[in-house]
C-alpha cells in the first residue's frame, strides 16, 4: 500500500498575484473605500469647530541683575540647572499642573461659564475649580521647541477668544507662580538669615569678652603676649649663660680646694707653689722659713743643738712652722667656703632656670588659650560678617520683582479652526476603506479552502501533471488588449480535435508529454484511470481530450466510459452509449462490436452501456478484468472514464488494477479537504497516484501568475497563421 504523500510546507504567496487579486474583487473594495470615505466624512461634519491658540514663552538663563553678578540670589531655581534638560522637562510639567490650571479656571471664571460645559444657561449650576482644572488641562499641549528654550503653550478649545485667554492666563499665572515662588523663598531665608545674624552676633560678643577676660588675667593689657615670650626666653637665656659660669667655677674652686687639702698632708715647704700663690705672706713665711731652716743647720753644723743660738733658731723655726700652717688652715677653710658658695649659686641659678622654663612652658599654654580665643573670635567675626552681607543682598534682591521666564509672543485670535479637518479626514477615511477592502480580500484569499493554483495543488502533495485553461467558446475572453487575438475556442469538448491551435490543446498535450515521461521506464505504464473528487470537476472533458492527443501522437488509444452511473463519453463523440461496457461484462456481446471509432485518428471509444443497478460488483467480476487485460493487449493507451472518488467508490476499485491514476481537480470550486480525503482513499486501497490535472483554471485571473506564459500560446499560434496567411 502506498503511504499518504507527505504536506511540504506552505509557498510564500507571491505579491505579484496582489494586483490581479485586487482587479478581481474591484467592486468590493471600491464598495469599502466609499462607504469608509462617506462615513469618516458624515463623522466629520457632526463634529464641533475646535479652534487652536499658542502662547510663546522663554526660559531666560539670564535675567536682569541690578545688583550685578556678583550679588547672588538666594531664591534662584536655575543656577546649574540650565545645563540639563530635566530642568525643562520639570517646568513643563508644572505649566501643565493642576494647581496652576485652577489659578487660570479662578482667573477667568471658566468653572462658571455655561458655554465651556456644553450646558442650558438657564440649569447650568457652576462647577468646582479643581473639576474644571481637569477638564481645561485637557485643552492644553506644552511643546518644546527642538534645540530652543521656547516652549508654546497650545490651547484648544470651540471658542477662539476662550482659547486665546486661556493660553495668555496659563503663561500669566506661570510667571505669577514663579514670582510667588521666589518671593516666598526669599522671605524664608531672610527670616531664617536674620535669626542666623542675631545668633551669631550673641557668640561674637561673648567671644570678644572671654578674650579680653583672658587678657585682664594673664596682665596681656600692657605687654603683648609676643613681648612675654620673648623676655622668658632672654631670661632663659641669661639664666643658662650664668648656671654654666657657676658651673665652670665650681669645677675650678673644688680643684683647688682638692689640691690645698693635699697639701695638709705634706711638708708646707714641700707643697706645690701654685697653692700659696693666692697668698703673698705665705710665700715670705715659706722663703723666711727656708732661711730659718738653713740658719738652723749651719747653727747645728757649728754648734750642735744645746747651744742657745740653735735653740733660738729652734724656737724661730717653730713658730714660723706654726705660723705657716695655720696660714694653710686658712686657705683651705676659705677655699671650702668659696666651694660651698659656689655651689649654693650654682643651685640658684639652676632652680632660677627651672622657674624661668616652667614659666615659659606656662606662657605657651597661655598662647594657645589665648590663640584659641583669638581664632574663635576672628571666626565668628568673619561668619558674621558673611551672613550680614548676605542678609543685606538678600534684602535688595526681596525688593526686585524679576524671574527666569518671559512672554515672548501672547497668542493671536485663531480665525480659522484646526480641527476636524474635513478634508484630511475624508482621507484618511478613504484609505481605511482601501485598506480594510484589500485586508478583507487578502483574508478571503487566506481562508478560501478551495483550489485555485498548480501551486497549491502541489502544496497538498500532489503532482501537477497539467493544467486546462477556462474554454470561453467561440467568444474572444480577455481586455481590449487581446481582442486582437486569433484564437478561438469553440465550446465543444472535444477542443483538442477542435481547435489544435488552441491554448488549451497545448496544454492537453503538455499533459500527454507529462504523462508519457512519468511512464518511461514502465513498459506496461498505459492503463490509466481518470477520476475526479467531486462531480461536475471535467474528468469527462480531461478524459477525452487526453486520450485524443495521445492518439494525434500516432498511438492507438482506447477510451472506456466506467462512470457506469451517469456516462457522458458518448455525448462528447457523438455516438450512441449502447452497447458498452456493461454489454461487454454481461456477455451480451465482446469487446471488438461495442468500441467505435471516433472522428480522431486512432482515437476509439468503449461507451457505458446500459446502466446497470450494481456498477461496484461489475467493477469487481472477471469478466471486467478480461475486458481490461484484452485492452491492455490490443491498444496502446487505455484511459477509463471513472466516476468522481467523492460520490462513489467505483473509482476506489478500478484504480488498483491499472497502471496509475489521474486525478482532475477543478480550480475555484475543488477543495483542500476534498483532494485530501481523495488522496487517502486512493492511498488506502493501494493505487498509484501519477498525478492531478488542474482544470478550468482561468489564467487571466489573479489566481495564476503563470497565466501570461499559457496565453502566449495563441499569440504564438496565431502570429503563425497570420505569416501563413500572408505567404499565400
Amino acid at each position: 500500500m502506498t503511504e499518504e504523500p507527505t504536506k511540504p510546507a506552505a509557498k510564500d504567496f507571491d505579491l505579484r498575484t496582489y494586483p490581479r487579486l485586487l482587479w478581481r474583487y474591484r467592486w468590493l473594495l471600491l464598495v469599502c473605500t466609499l462607504a469608509a470615505g462617506a462615513a469618516a466624512t458624515a463623522w466629520t461634519v457632526r463634529q464641533p469647530r475646535s479652534f487652536e491658540a499658542t502662547t510663546t514663552i522663554e526660559y531666560d538663563p539670564n535675567p536682569i541683575r541690578p545688583l550685578g553678578q556678583d550679588v547672588q540670589d538666594v531664591a534662584d531655581p536655575i543656577g546649574q540647572f540650565w545645563s540639563s534638560r530635566e530642568f525643562f522637562a520639570t517646568q513643563n510639567r508644572i505649566i501643565a499642573s493642576r494647581s496652576l490650571a485652577e489659578r487660570v479656571v479662578s482667573r477667568l471664571g471658566v468653572h462658571q461659564d455655561p458655554a465651556f460645559f456644553h450646558a442650558d444657561p438657564q440649569t447650568f449650576q457652576p462647577r468646582s475649580v479643581d473639576e474644571t482644572a481637569r477638564l481645561v488641562l485637557q485643552h492644553l499641549t506644552v511643546l518644546q521647541v527642538k534645540d530652543t528654550r521656547l516652549v508654546n503653550l497650545v490651547v484648544r478649545d470651540e471658542d477662539p477668544e476662550r482659547a486665546k485667554a486661556i493660553a495668555d492666563a496659563f503663561a500669566d499665572a506661570y510667571i505669577e507662580k514663579t514670582m510667588e515662588d521666589r518671593m516666598g523663598s526669599t522671605v524664608s531665608a531672610l527670616e531664617w538669615l536674620g535669626d542666623q545674624l542675631d545668633t551669631l552676633r550673641g557668640e561674637l560678643e561673648d567671644s570678644e569678652m572671654a578674650l579680653h577676660s583672658f587678657k585682664e588675667e594673664h596682665n596681656v593689657l600692657s605687654l603683648s603676649m609676643e613681648d612675654q615670650q620673648n623676655l622668658v626666653a632672654a631670661e632663659i637665656r641669661s639664666f643658662n649663660q650664668a648656671l654654666t659660669e657657676a658651673s665652670q667655677r665650681r669645677i675650678a674652686i673644688t680643684a683647688r680646694v682638692n689640691r690645698v687639702r693635699a697639701v695638709l698632708g705634706q711638708d708646707v715647704l714641700d707643697a706645690s707653689g701654685t697653692v700659696f700663690d693666692e697668698r703673698s705672706g705665705l710665700q715670705v713665711l715659706r722663703s723666711t722659713l727656708r732661711e730659718k731652716l738653713a740658719e738652723r743647720q749651719e747653727l747645728a753644723a757649728r754648734y750642735g743643738n744645746a747651744h742657745p743660738q740653735m735653740q733660738a733658731v729652734e724656737a724661730q723655726v717653730a713658730a714660723l712652722q706654726e705660723q705657716l700652717g695655720g696660714e694653710v688652715s686658712s686657705i683651705v677653710t676659705s677655699a671650702e667656703a668659696d666651694l660651698r658658695e659656689m655651689r649654693s649659686i650654682e643651685g640658684g641659678l639652676r632652680s632660677a632656670l627651672d622657674d624661668a622654663r616652667a614659666a615659659g612652658l606656662e606662657l605657651n599654654l597661655r598662647e594657645i588659650e589665648y590663640q584659641r580665643l583669638n581664632r574663635q573670635m576672628e571666626n565668628k567675626a568673619k561668619l558674621y560678617e558673611v551672613v550680614l552681607q548676605r542678609t543685606t543682598e538678600t534684602d535688595l534682591t526681596r525688593m526686585l520683582r524679576t524671574t527666569h521666564v518671559r512672554i515672548v509672543d501672547r497668542a493671536v485670535l485663531p480665525q480659522y479652526p484646526v480641527s476636524p479637518n474635513n478634508t484630511l479626514n475624508a482621507i484618511g477615511g478613504t484609505l481605511g476603506g482601501l485598506a480594510l477592502g484589500i485586508l478583507i480580500i487578502v483574508a478571503m484569499r487566506f481562508l478560501d479552502r478551495r483550489l485555485r493554483s498548480p501551486e497549491a495543488v502541489e502544496e497538498m502533495g500532489v503532482t501537477i501533471l497539467g493544467v486546462v485553461p477556462k474554454l470561453e467558446g467561440r467568444k474572444e475572453a480577455g481586455s481590449k488588449r487581446r481582442a486582437r487575438r486569433l484564437e478561438a475556442v469553440d465550446e465543444t469538448e472535444l477542443f483538442v480535435h477542435a481547435h489544435p491551435m488552441s491554448t488549451a490543446a497545448e496544454c492537453c498535450r503538455t499533459l500527454r508529454t507529462n504523462l508519457m515521461f512519468m511512464s518511461v521506464g514502465a513498459k506496461t505504464a498505459k492503463v490509466f484511470v481518470v477520476t475526479s473528487t467531486n462531480p461536475r470537476e471535467g474528468k469527462t472533458t480531461v478524459a477525452s481530450n487526453l486520450a485524443a492527443s495521445i492518439a494525434q501522437s500516432g498511438k492507438r488509444v482506447l477510451l472506456v466510459d466506467t462512470d457506469l452511473r451517469r456516462p457522458r463519453v458518448h455525448a462528447v463523440f457523438g455516438i450512441s452509449k449502447d452497447p458498452g461496457v456493461t454489454s461487454v461484462v454481461v456477455g451480451a456481446t465482446d469487446l471488438k462490436g461495442c468500441v467505435v471509432a471516433s472522428e480522431v485518428p486512432g482515437l476509439f471509444v468503449l461507451p457505458a452501456g446500459p446502466v446497470p443497478p450494481n456498477p461496484s460488483e461489475l467493477l469487481h467480476s472477471p469478466r471486467f478484468n478480461e475486458l481490461l487485460e484484452r485492452a491492455r493487449q490490443e491498444y496502446d493507451c487505455v484511459i477509463f472514464d471513472s466516476p468522481p472518488l467523492g460520490a462513489v467508490t467505483d473509482a476506489a476499485i478500478l484504480s488498483p488494477q491499472v497502471d496509475g491514476t489521474i486525478v482532475v481537480v477543478q480550480a475555484g470550486q475543488t477543495t483542500r479537504d476534498a483532494l485530501r480525503s481523495t488522496i487517502r482513499q486512493l492511498n488506502d486501497v493501494g493505487a498509484k497516484i501519477l498525478g492531478a490535472v488542474l482544470n478550468n483554471l482561468d489564467i487571466s485571473s489573479a489566481e495564476y501568475g503563470q497565466g501570461y506564459y499559457y496565453r502566449r500560446y495563441g499569440e504564438y499560434y496565431a502570429s503563425d497563421d497570420v505569416d501563413s496567411a500572408a505567404a499565400e
